[in-house]
């Protein structure tokens, strides 16, 4: 597993717990639950925000006023500022949902650091109450201490992940073997039967999709495109396009999550592994130090329209 950091401008470094994965873990930023509503998310904000902010903050040190004024303006309030909107929050929970499913993928290189952890890790059927009796024995140390503030977002982002691989670890055992989840949907041909079988508002949804993505209108593609995995978690094609969306935007984390998941579902599907190139021609002119926007392959073509592009007939 490539373990990777996130460093806030050489204050703290993140790089426990979900952050590993280049993901930002900003409920455990915020100090919240994964399972938090809006309204929970904004009272924890206000509580927070009473440490932190420098109209109500009580500093000790000049080091501790600086410190407080950097975490809350380049982590906690961008934090809420992508949670307290609908739309981000889901989007934040789909990226959960797959970052959980490759916990169990990597279960066997994942390191239980923390002993409330290694607690949760090792509770029985009733882990969810342990969840939120752990975090919430943790959170009340969470912007008290500034100088620990990295120690504790970071055990708080390890119980996340442990959280989620205990949830996805109960639902693998407890879901039957269904056509949707088995080895079948690895075969392009079958999974195109059967998509076309079902003749549901699903097939007009990636139409849709496909469109928004040839024209490169990426925010209506995005409500499409969450329909479609909202009733079909497993859609290679959903997973595929949301992966090309995702790479347009720079958003390189959510884009590799989206395209590895197609890839795991369909191996050889065509699609998926052009897409895979694409973000690998991407990732390396980043590397190279190259600036600029993606760039469309044709002119008379959507970004991405030798993968989803219009047929023939």
């Amino acid at each position: 597993m490539t373990r990777r950091c996130y460093a806030l401008k050489y204050m703290i470094q993140l790089d426990r717990g979900l952050f590993q994965f280049d993901f930002t873990d900003r409920h455990a930023i915020l100090g919240v639950s994964i399972n938090a509503e809006g309204i929970n998310i904004r009272e924890r904000y206000q509580v927070v925000a009473r440490l932190l902010h420098p109209d109500t903050a009580q500093w000790k040190t000049d080091a501790d006023r600086q410190l407080g004024v950097q975490l809350f303006s380049r982590l906690v309030t961008h934090a809420y500022g992508k949670l307290s909107r609908p739309s981000e929050l889901r989007e934040q929970m789909i990226m959960l949902e797959l970052l959980s499913k490759r916990s169990i993928e990597e279960s066997s290189y994942l390191q239980i650091v923390d002993p409330l952890c290694q607690q949760l890790y090792q509770s029985g059927n009733d882990f969810e109450l342990v969840y939120d009796r752990l975090l919430t024995q943790i959170v009340t140390q969470l912007y008290v201490e500034l100088d620990r503030s990295e120690q504790i977002i970071n055990q708080i982002s390890e119980l996340n992940l442990v959280y989620l691989l205990r949830k996805q670890l109960q639902s693998v055992r407890s879901t039957p073997p269904t056509a949707t989840n088995s080895r079948i949907s690895s075969s392009p041909i079958k999974e195109t039967t059967s998509i076309e079988a079902k003749a549901s508002p699903i097939e007009g949804a990636l139409r849709r999709a496909e469109d928004y993505v040839n024209n490169k209108n990426w925010v209506k593609a995005v409500p499409e495109l969450r329909e479609v995995l909202s009733v079909e978690p497993n859609n290679v094609r959903a997973h595929t396009l949301f992966g090309l969306v995702y790479l347009n935007q720079q958003q390189m984390t959510m884009a590799k999550l989206s395209i590895n998941r197609a890839i795991q579902l369909a191996p050889r599907d065509p699609q998926a592994n052009q897409a895979k190139q694409e973000f690998e021609r991407v990732s390396n002119q980043q590397r190279d130090g190259s600036k600029g926007k993606v760039t469309a392959k044709k002119p008379n073509q959507g970004i991405f329209g030798g993968i989803f592009g219009k047929k023939s007939g």
